[in-house]
């Protein structure tokens, strides 16, 4: 029961990442605010689905042991909001790049076209599965299962190296300036490599053991992970705007340079290398005699 249905009960903090951005930013834009709510009802409905299926297996048909090997259609359509969260969390990333790059529409269009052959595999498994549901079907379909789980960690692994190359371009020789930007590259290197690895995980975890509910449990909660990348993301602006304003430097300028540089964050949630270079300080007032 462990390595089987016992491993779905994973959970996540979305709900209290959404109440802190509602808190810290009252002000930004709607479209972000709509973005945020479409993903929490998205991560509220993946968990009605998960707490569903194991009631059904574990509640209502306690002791039926053919019951165990039929999957509901609960079980079926998780793939699909996992798709669908992946999806709209990668394509908040995507238009990041999309400003980063000058509207780069080759490197745009060929990292979304990945990200949609990503989520066709996850429609054709579910399509697949609510015709035949059976449990064992994905211990059948070795190639399908492989496919998601390999080019869903190497699209992953190439959005967060081509956040970081043009975050890297805007460095500069201010310091707090490359505070600013070392800061959102951590952030960035982080949120990626947390999907990525997971994903990683479980084409190990299926390929370990196929006959299991382990790669299942780590791919539930690997939709999960994606929408608090998003929200971690976005509620990372407060401590960019923390860590800046408690930096100390005796000439004030400088101080000033920080805070409109983080105030261009809270402007538009992806902060551009561009916008951090407009904001060269301005020249020392010049002492009294």
């Amino acid at each position: 029961m462990d390595k089987t249905y016992g491993a779905m009960f994973i959970g996540g903090v979305l709900t209290l990442q959404a109440y802190i951005y509602y808190e810290s930013f009252p002000d930004d834009l709607r479209r972000i605010k709509v973005l945020v709510a479409v993903v929490w009802l998205l991560d509220v409905t993946h968990l009605v689905l998960i707490c569903q299926s194991c009631y059904h297996y574990l509640v209502t048909n306690w002791g039926n042991g053919p019951a165990l090997l039929i999957a509901t259609r609960e079980l079926d359509l998780h793939l699909i909001f996992v798709g669908i969260a992946t999806l709209v969390c990668q394509g908040f990333f995507l238009h990041r790049i999309w400003m980063f790059s000058k509207h780069n529409w080759i490197l745009t269009g060929v990292l979304t076209a990945a990200c949609v052959a990503v989520f066709a595999v996850e429609i054709l498994l579910s399509a697949q599965i609510l015709q035949v549901p059976s449990v064992a079907y994905f211990s059948a379909h070795t190639g399908e299962v492989m496919v998601l789980f390999s080019l869903g960690g190497a699209v992953d692994v190439a959005i967060a190296l081509v956040l970081v190359f043009y975050l890297q371009q805007g460095r500069t020789h201010f310091d707090r300036t490359n505070f600013v930007v070392a800061q959102v590259i951590h952030y960035t290197v982080a949120t990626g490599l947390a999907t990525s690895v997971l994903a990683v995980a479980c084409l190990a975890s299926y390929l370990a053991a196929p006959h299991t509910f382990i790669f299942i449990a780590i791919h539930f909660s690997l939709g999960r992970l994606y929408t608090n990348a998003l929200l971690a993301t976005l509620n990372s602006r407060r401590n960019l705007r923390h860590g800046t304003q408690i930096q100390r430097s005796p000439p004030s300028f400088t101080v000033m340079t920080t805070r409109v540089v983080t105030s261009t964050v809270d402007e538009e949630f992806p902060m551009s290398p561009r916008s951090v270079k407009e904001f060269p300080p301005p020249p020392p007032a010049p002492m009294a005699q």
